[in-house]
């Protein structure tokens, strides 16, 4: 049984520049609503899903259209599997790229700043789901791939892990990235 955990391709956004802490509410929900474009997968990406079993998803479109890209189509969307939000923290005066944000904010998040998202805690609770729905969709399988998203897939990841499989191949956490796991029926 082998589980695939890809990241998926770069949005299609528009160039943001410096922006206030208050402007990344609606960056992360234009981020949100972002498919990747013409963004195209790598060939270590489609030759690493040519022959596999099942797809599945979360249901953001950057995830759905990366699936497309790859020339596949989702067996389902879970909501299971969608990124962990951003709490927005509200910072005066200071202007930075939204990534440089999203990247403070995540770090605020893991120290237990939530501001009404869900917490650290939580996100681990679901994870532990999300691997749960993947080692039962990979049982009589031989593969699964999971179209989803960097923080979540580490967390999956760590859950396979502790369930006793194995990784035994990772091309990076970019876009694009992916780790395959795999497990002795």
């Amino acid at each position: 049984m082998k589980i695939i955990l890809m990241r998926h391709g770069k949005p299609a956004l528009e160039n943001y520049h410096a922006v206030a802490a208050r402007d990344m509410v609606d960056w992360i929900a234009d981020y949100d609503r972002s498919e990747i474009g013409t963004d195209a997968a790598t060939q270590e990406a489609i030759a690493a899903v040519r022959d596999i079993g099942l797809a599945t998803t979360s249901s953001a479109p950057r995830a759905l259209t990366s699936l497309a890209a790859l020339g596949k189509a989702p067996a389902s969307e879970d909501t299971t599997f969608r990124e962990a939000a951003l709490p927005v923290v509200r910072v005066p005066l200071l202007r930075l790229s939204p990534f440089t944000w999203a990247f403070v904010f995540r770090l605020l998040w893991l120290c237990g700043v939530t501001k009404d998202s869900e917490s650290y805690a939580q996100a681990k609770r679901r994870s532990r789901q999300a691997a749960d729905k993947l080692a039962a969709l990979a049982s009589g399988r031989d593969s699964v791939l999971l179209l989803g998203h960097g923080f979540m897939n580490r967390l999956i990841a760590r859950q396979l892990l502790r369930q006793g499989w194995v990784e035994v191949s990772k091309s990076g956490s970019g876009y694009w990235g992916f780790a395959v796991y795999e497990k002795a029926e």
